[in-house]
Formats: structure tokens, sequence, C-alpha cells
């Protein structure tokens, strides 16, 4: 008789269902976990890619075989252009990237590094086109971009004036259509990284009408000399304003 009241109990036992708000409490904390075991495992291999990618020390045969061996054990796929400020393997985009920069030689490491500014920024015109990616990663977006004008900034000086001035413009141009865009500030025109931008890009401009000064107009002509007078005092960025005044002759 009690084996079949056992038994009777154990066949009970199948009618039961769990609370429909426990279930959905217990799939949050199980997806909670999940994320931040996640999280923690991204910002350990972060810390690991970016220790290798300053360690200067190490001698630069070895340092392709670094580099290779951190592709070949995490996959590149995690790192390819399609990651964007805000999503988690964004750090190890990062990460591999810097590994990548500390290959090149002192010259080609500045080229890299102003590239990578433009890269940011056309990341951040990315999510700025996808509804889905605003909010958070828009924000992550502008700062990762400020990070990057920052450092490009100081890299300027050791490059080439006729590629400094082509990265220059093209960056510039970029952030000037990702602001109409976001009706967002990327920098502010008085931070000094972006002035230096500015400055290259004015005297650019300043060099190639002088280049060009008898096809000018008595009026281009005045319009030049006040852009100069505006660099002259460091005033970068109203210099180029009278400067985009200065139209072709036809």
């Amino acid at each position: 008789m009690e084996e079949i009241k056992v038994i009777k109990n154990l066949e009970a036992l199948k009618t039961i269902r769990p609370n429909s708000q426990w279930v959905s409490f217990a799939k949050r904390n199980i997806m909670t976990k999940q994320f931040e075991a996640e999280a923690e495992t991204t910002a350990t291999f972060a810390s690991i890619f970016n220790t290798i990618g300053h360690a200067f020390e190490t001698p630069k045969v070895l340092m392709p075989v670094l580099s290779s061996l951190i592709v070949s054990v995490f996959g590149f796929s995690i790192i390819t252009a399609q990651t964007l400020p805000g999503d988690s393997l964004f750090s190890l985009k990062q990460a591999y990237e810097a590994v990548r920069i500390s290959l090149l030689s002192p010259e080609a490491q500045a080229v890299a590094k102003v590239e990578q500014a433009d890269q940011r920024l056309t990341e951040l015109d990315k999510i700025s086109k996808e509804s889905e990616n605003q909010g958070n990663k828009l924000a992550a977006g502008i700062v990762e971009v400020q990070k990057a004008l920052s450092v490009a900034s100081t890299q300027l000086s050791k490059l080439p004036d006729n590629q400094k001035a082509e990265l220059v413009s093209n960056i510039v141009s970029k952030i000037s259509k990702i602001e109409e865009t976001t009706n967002a500030s990327i920098m502010s025109n008085e931070s000094e990284d972006y002035q230096e931008f500015y400055k290259i890009l004015a005297e650019s401009e300043i060099k190639e009408f002088e280049a060009n000064i008898n096809n000018l107009t008595a009026t281009q002509k005045s319009l030049l000399q006040q852009a100069k007078e505006n660099f002259d005092v460091s005033a970068y960025s109203e210099a180029l304003e009278v400067l985009y005044q200065i139209q072709p002759s036809e």
C-alpha cells in the first residue's frame, strides 16, 4: 500500500508547472550571469592583448609570431570591421589594432594612427545611420572618435605635408557631415586637438591659392589676405571660413 501511495504522489508531480513569473525571473537571472561572464572574459582578453601590444621590450622578431598566435587562437572574425563602438567585442578589435600598429615602422605607425581616426569616424557614421544603434552606442562612438582624434593630432607633424593635408581634409569633411547628421558635437572648435586639424587644412589651402595667385581676382586676393591674417593669429577655423568664400575663377 505504501508503494502505491508513493507512485500516485509521483504521478501527481507531473501536473505541477512552475509559476510564469518565476520562469521569467530565472531566465533573466541566467542571461545576466552569462552576460557578466562574457564581459569579464572580454576584459581579460583585452588586457592580455593590450599588454602584448605595448610590450616594446619584446624583440621585434617575436612580435609577428605573437600577432599570428592571437589571430589563430581567437579568430579574426571577432575583430572584423563589422564590430562597432559599444559592441562587447570592440575592445578586442582595438587590442588587435594596437598589436598590428606596434609591428609597423615609426613612420607607418604615425600614418596608421591618423587613419584610425578616420576609421572611427566611419564607424560612427554607420552607427548614426542605424536606428537600433542610437543612444548608448552613439555616445560610445563619439567618445572613441574623440580619443582617436586626440591621438592623431599628436602624429600629424610626423607626416609629409601632402599626405598630411589629404588625410586631414578627409577627416574634417567627415566630422562636418556626421555632426550635421547627428546634431552632436564631436569636438569643440576651441579644442587644441581640433585646432591642429584646422591649422593643417588652412595652411594647405593658403599654399594652394598662393601658387595660383595670378589667377585670382582682386576680391579673391583680398579674401586670401584676410585668411592669412587670421592664420597668423592662430584663428585657423576662421581662416578656413574665409578661404571657402574664394570661388574658382571662371
